[in-house]
């Protein structure tokens, strides 16, 4: 399993019962779906958030917000292993919502509240680049 989500974190979004069918006793199915979440989620942030202080955290100290999308986006490759049918659309709803959300993130459109990425020499890494581009010359 990974160490950022534990099972217990998956009770607000999905029944105990459910997360027992789904995974029908298969824990690599479990481990699976966290790893490849917690992927598509560091994907995301990589290029402007610290993504290995956000991962380290662990208990209360986890971004809330992070361990939801990886939450929704396991439970989203979890049904992945039923029928299209049988997967309630609120899954696909919220997928698709954290996958939107985290795209607006990467490509800088959105700003969340989360350990920004900084260079050695401790400058916070942004999308907007300053200074200007020098002045061209013209012949007279």
């Amino acid at each position: 399993m990974s160490n950022f989500i534990v099972t217990t974190d998956y009770k607000p979004y999905v029944r105990d019962a459910h997360l027992t069918m789904i995974i029908d006793n298969d824990n690599v199915a479990l481990e699976s779906a966290e790893l490849t979440a917690i992927q598509t989620v560091k994907d995301a942030l990589h290029q402007w958030y610290d993504v290995d202080a956000i991962f380290s955290a662990s208990g209360s100290n986890r971004p809330s917000q992070v361990l939801r999308w990886c939450i929704v986006l396991a439970i989203y490759y979890l049904y992945e292993r039923v029928p299209d049918k049988l997967t309630p659309e609120r899954v696909v709803k919220n997928y698709d919502d954290a996958i939107e959300m985290l795209r607006d993130i990467s490509d800088g459109k959105l700003s969340v509240n989360l350990p920004r990425k900084t260079s050695s020499d401790g400058a916070v890494t942004t999308k907007f680049r300053w200074g200007s581009v020098r002045a061209r010359e013209h012949e007279s």
